[in-house]
């Protein structure tokens, strides 16, 4: 709920903020002004292979690309662990 209000009042349709000059200085911050915080310390984390487009050149990396996608990637989520340091803000 709070993201469909907030996509709705960032709109180029919706009037309420677009045409308010008090509201918009009173809600919004520019980047440059702002610190952005992590907001939980990440420790590790699991990925999954979401596309065959992705499944198949990871599968090339460790396979001939004929023998990318594994047999059993179309019939379940294939994860791997993924490294807390390639999280950014």
């Amino acid at each position: 709920e709070a993201r469909t209000t907030i996509t709705k009042l960032l709109s180029k349709d919706e009037p309420s903020l677009r045409d308010n000059a008090a509201v918009r200085s009173s809600a919004l911050r520019s980047a440059a002004s702002v610190t952005m915080h992590l907001p939980a310390q990440i420790g590790d984390y699991t990925d999954f292979y979401a596309s065959k487009e992705h499944a198949t050149n990871v599968g090339t990396m460790f396979r001939d690309p004929n023998n990318a996608l594994l047999p059993n990637w179309v019939h379940l989520p294939v994860g791997y662990h993924g490294r807390a340091s390639s999280v950014v803000v």
